[in-house]
């Protein structure tokens, strides 16, 4: 009786590892970004990353929730059923990346007037929009490793790579990568290293895909079990994500950098937040589908789990605040507020994790849509108005605002619901 939250605590803490492995790696490269560069420019690559990594997670459509969920359903044995999902979300995501690199392209004078002041090449920032397909195709292995509960390799090749492939550019090219924008091509040289390199950890895989079979779904049907999936998958980032634009729109380069540096120390409760949810969400999937009467403790086990490991990281973060700022610089340190109410954020958020799951697993995903949907549309208020009043700290202040109404929300609506009660067998199937 008691095999079961030791194997979930084990599981959770070894992933834990492995994302923190990918949160060095990351802060690695950010500090030699900060360090190396005047504040305006580490703004730019800044917030070439956040636009990269946002369109990218745009184009896929939810395309990786699908995978997820249909692929941890599937018998552990099944390798070539699972290697079948996969090459469907491969199409579907190709195509919806060509789709959205388009768009990239007509819209690139514009970003770069409102989002970089003039001040980014434009040969730069359209050859960036390649990173859109490059980066997709490490999300989609790291999703699908995640769906077949390789947790640590899921992690790693989400996390890790991208930052381990620009670092060791950076070493390579290290005495010209500050001048003429060199860092940002560096960026998108590495972001397709790191597609490449993903590859690696499929190799069980390998086999199942030559030779190449028929698909089992069309790109529409592919769609239309993901879109609806879409709002859950992208929530994760779409806050900090438009409130880094609208800090670009409405403030300047140097802004930005504070910003995004206490965003990126922001994200360390995400990253644990992340290996939690690629813990706990496919064991989720599993026990409902084969022992559901275990559910309802396994649900509660999780739900402290997360509520305990998130508050732990976030009073650490809380008090070593400043000290951590003042390692990208000393500058840097005025950000420290803007920090402190994005933790408080985060960890609000991190609350909704385990309930979320639930509208997900029960078909219910139309509401858990909506409430993300307010919650987004009072984030991009909040902004407008606290932005111009309050600077960066205005921007942080949009989060919280808007991530205690859709926790709040989330959990009233599930315990409305009672989403831990057995379903009747006519409830389930498809979320729409």
């Amino acid at each position: 009786m008691n095999q079961q939250p030791r194997s979930l605590l084990m599981i959770s803490l070894l992933s834990t590892i492995a994302r923190f492995a990918g949160v060095g790696l990351n802060f690695a490269v950010a500090i030699v970004l900060t360090r190396h560069l005047p504040m305006a420019e580490a703004g730019m690559v800044f917030m070439l990353m956040t636009l990269v990594t946002g369109v990218s997670l745009f184009s896929r459509l939810g395309v990786e929730q699908w995978l997820v969920r249909d692929v941890a359903r599937l018998p552990v044995e099944q390798m070539a059923v699972q290697a079948q999902h996969l090459r469907d979300a491969y199409r579907m995501v190709m195509v919806s990346s060509g789709i959205f690199m388009l768009g990239w392209l007509v819209f690139t004078p514009l970003v770069q007037h409102w989002l970089f002041d003039d001040l980014i090449k434009i040969e730069a920032l359209l050859l960036a929009g390649t990173g859109i397909v490059t980066f997709n195709l490490v999300m989609m292995n790291a999703a699908f490793l995640k769906a077949v509960r390789h947790t640590s390799p899921s992690i790693l090749v989400q996390n890790s790579l991208p930052a381990i492939s620009y670092m060791l550019l950076l070493l390579v090219f290290w005495q010209g990568f500050q001048h003429e924008q060199h860092y940002l091509w560096l960026y998108m040289v590495s972001l397709a290293l790191a597609g490449i390199a993903s590859f690696y950890w499929l190799r069980p895989w390998w086999q199942h895909f030559q030779p190449l079979s028929p698909p089992s779904l069309t790109i529409r049907e592919v769609l239309r079990q993901s879109l609806p999936l879409a709002p859950v998958s992208f929530f994760s980032f779409l806050m900090l994500w438009a409130d880094t634009l609208m800090t670009g729109w409405l403030l300047s380069n140097e802004d930005v950098a504070l910003f995004t540096v206490a965003a990126r120390l922001s994200f360390v409760s995400l990253f644990f937040l992340g290996a939690l949810d690629a813990t706990i969400y496919p064991r989720l999937l599993a026990i409902q589908q084969h022992q559901a009467a275990r559910l309802p403790r396994f649900f509660w086990q999780a739900t402290l789990l997360v509520a305990g490991v998130l508050g732990v990281v976030t009073l650490i973060l809380l008090l070593m605040g400043e000290i951590l700022l003042e390692v990208f610089r000393p500058e840097y340190r005025q950000a420290s507020s803007t920090l402190a109410l994005l933790l408080v954020a985060q960890l609000v958020r991190a609350l909704s994790l385990t309930f979320s799951f639930m509208f997900i697993i029960r078909a219910q995903v139309r509401f858990l849509n909506s409430l993300l949907m307010l919650a987004l549309l009072v984030n991009i208020v909040a902004n407008l108005l606290l932005i111009p009043r309050y600077g960066i700290e205005g921007a942080a202040m949009a989060t919280l605002v808007a991530n205690l109404l859709m926790t709040g929300a989330i959990t009233l609506l599930f315990f409305h619901k009672r989403l831990l009660r057995e379903p009747e067998p006519a409830t389930q199937g498809t979320p729409c």
